[in-house]
């Protein structure tokens, strides 16, 4: 081999020879003892928040036996709402739930938001983890709004399914007298779909704003309706008006009794003469001569108004017209309307004490249907 060929291949060798240690030291950490080497870097893993997840939801009787949804409840009568949550992030993670219920006024399209704020039309039952703890509290229940009898404290039991993640809850309650009357639904699972039925929805929300609503059983897949029966009650103060003595040709009043009603729907109030006055000896003073007066701001009257001298002897005391009637309280329990008689003596009446049955009606008429 002649001189230069062997230079040129010593010289490919030793670059071949650096190219191979130069790589190997890219590789690999090297100690003056080569013993050991290590070498150091990080593991990253993004967690994304988990809505909470509904697991169930339902409203049933006072045995919490059998469910109500899809049929029609009394009030004042006691009810339970049931539910389980799991949440797996961790139930600190968990801000609020609510429980809604709102009365559809006769359009599936209301929604709760938008539904009417007044108490006999709206249920909001929330529970807030301010303090995000790691499990469920009884205080942590409150009415926010909704004619219901609901205490935390007394109505709230907690039962744990996985501690620190899923918990069911049964919340006791009562609706009150005047929460709206609504119609007996047909279950339908393709949305509210019986206008003038209760709606009732379930929802969840964590630290990231994770919001999840449940509107439909997930076994049945029917939506949450409900009705509830018609319901009137009426009680008087007292059961006799007494009209002071006097002479015939002279008017004069009663006393002033108190009614106090309830209607969970618009309603009328009537006041019914059994007939003429009598001694009960074949004397007599008209019904036409005793008038129930008028109590402006508390009664739909326009004036004193005379019984009807024939039956029925009725005067519409609450209530515009035949079809119109009184609005009922939308936020409370009860209503009162002060009921009281004018006397007309009839000149020539024979001196006795007269006497006729009165009746007061609370009526509330048959509820539209779809």
């Amino acid at each position: 081999m002649r001189a230069e060929s062997r230079e040129a291949f010593r010289e490919a060798f030793v670059a071949g020879f650096l190219f191979f240690v130069l790589v190997l030291s890219a590789g690999h950490a090297m100690a003056l003892d080569g013993g050991s080497a290590s070498g150091s870097g990080t593991i990253t893993q993004t967690v994304n928040p988990n809505a909470p997840r509904l697991i169930a939801f339902d409203i049933r009787n006072a045995a919490n036996t059998s469910s109500v949804v899809g049929n029609q409840v009394d009030v004042l009568t006691g009810l339970n709402f049931w539910m389980r949550v799991n949440n797996t992030n961790g139930w600190a993670s968990l801000t609020k739930l609510w429980i809604n219920l709102w009365y559809d006024a006769g359009s599936d399209s209301t929604a709760f938001d938008s539904a009417s704020s007044a108490a006999n039309y709206k249920i909001n039952i929330t529970y807030t983890n301010t303090g995000a703890l790691s499990a469920p509290t009884t205080g942590q229940w409150a009415l926010v709004s909704g004619n219901i009898a609901f205490l935390p404290a007394a109505n709230v039991t907690i039962f744990t399914a996985q501690s620190g993640f899923e918990y069911a809850f049964r919340l006791s309650f009562q609706l009150h007298a005047q929460i709206h009357q609504a119609q007996d639904p047909t279950p339908s699972t393709s949305g509210y779909a019986n206008a003038y039925s209760w709606n009732a929805r379930f929802g969840a929300n964590d630290l990231s704003n994770d919001v999840n609503f449940t509107s439909k059983d997930p076994t049945t897949g029917n939506f949450y309706e409900f009705g509830v029966y018609q319901y009137t009650s009426i009680s008087l103060a007292t059961p006799t008006w007494t009209g002071t003595s006097a002479a015939p040709g002279q008017t004069v009043l009663t006393n002033s009794i108190v009614v106090t009603h309830s209607s969970n729907a618009a309603y009328w109030v009537n006041v019914t003469a059994g007939g003429d006055l009598s001694d009960g000896s074949g004397h007599t003073i008209g019904s036409a001569n005793v008038k129930v007066v008028h109590n402006a701001g508390s009664d739909d009257l326009s004036a004193n108004t005379a019984f009807p001298g024939t039956a029925p002897r009725t005067v519409r005391l609450l209530g515009a017209g035949a079809n119109i009637p009184h609005a009922f309280d939308s936020a409370g329990d009860s209503e009162t309307v002060p009921v009281q008689f004018q006397i007309a003596i009839p000149l020539g009446t024979f001196a006795a004490t007269y006497t006729a049955s009165i009746t007061v009606l609370v009526d509330q008429r048959k509820p539209p249907t779809t």
